[in-house]
């Protein structure tokens, strides 16, 4: 498996339903949180906004083979649901970033009480890169962000879509002053959550030696939350017509980009958990 298609196995859709019976979609992604140097605590993270007011939520899993050295996916998948969802999950620190996350400890308990295993790839610390290193990167790095944009899925085989971009304002520079960077990507409601990849294989320019080389740079550059939009006006008919009357429709338009909070905002709500978690003594 390369490392592009173990992205199809890094992130979980995640259906959320209100007190009123709607449900939406987002998207959630495998992290695993350092707790020191043999310990990991494993997180889903996704958008505050996903989850928050949710009485109830499903994940939708991959089932693992596990009579082998290695667990492989077996090919069919399954649902967990969760009661009290929002109770779950953890806010990052900082009130205006958008971003939570959840043990992954009771979605495990629940499948292994069904007698099952889960497979999954996970994003790291390790995959995170060091604002030495973010700084060269060059404005426009080609990028892949992986999600459920408007609900849409492989049902059949349980996986997400895979959509390409390019970075609109570099990564190493917060846009407007926020943790924020921008991509040149299609980015739709249920992508809310997903992560952004730098993931370059093959030809790479390397911006300090202004040549190229061959290579693979993959890292986890953060996760997408909003886009700007703008409004497109039309006219609606009324009919009959005894006077000249036209209400002016407005529709939200996407604008091809998206916002993503960057990855260190990912690293402080890991590190934000863990430490409250040893705090706890779960850890």
């Amino acid at each position: 498996m390369s490392i592009i298609e173990e992205l199809l196995f890094t992130t979980v859709r995640i259906v959320a339903e209100e007190e009123s019976g709607t449900e939406r979609v987002g998207t959630g992604f495998f992290f695993d949180a350092t707790v020191d140097q043999t310990r990991i605590l494993p997180l889903i993270v996704t958008n505050k906004h996903v989850v928050q007011n949710a009485r109830t939520g499903r994940f939708q899993l991959h089932e693992a083979d596990d009579s082998g050295p290695q667990l492989r996916p077996l090919g069919r998948s399954f649902e967990i649901p969760l009661s009290n969802f929002e109770s779950y999950w953890v806010g990052h620190p900082d009130a205006s970033v958008d971003l939570c996350a959840m043990p992954f400890e009771p979605i495990q308990e629940q499948a292994e009480a069904s007698g099952r295993r889960i497979f999954r790839r996970a994003f790291n610390e390790s995959l995170i890169l060091p604002e030495s290193k973010l700084a060269e990167l060059n404005a426009a790095e080609d990028i892949l962000m992986v999600g459920y944009p408007i609900g849409l899925w492989d049902k059949t085989n349980n996986l997400p879509l895979i959509r390409r971009g390019v970075t609109a304002s570099h990564p190493a520079v917060d846009f407007n002053g926020r943790p924020v960077f921008v991509i040149d990507a299609a980015c739709f409601p249920g992508s809310s959550g997903s992560p952004v990849v730098l993931a370059n294989i093959g030809l790479l320019y390397d911006k300090k030696l202004g040549a190229f080389g061959v290579g693979i740079r993959y890292a986890l550059l953060g996760v997408l939350y909003a886009g700007p939009q703008m409004m497109a006006e039309g006219e609606i008919a009324v009919k009959p017509i005894p006077t000249k009357v036209m209400p002016i429709a407005q529709t939200p338009l996407m604008i091809h980009l998206g916002y993503v909070i960057k990855d260190r905002e990912i690293l402080t709500l890991a590190c934000d958990i863990v430490q409250e978690a040893k705090r706890q003594g779960r850890l």
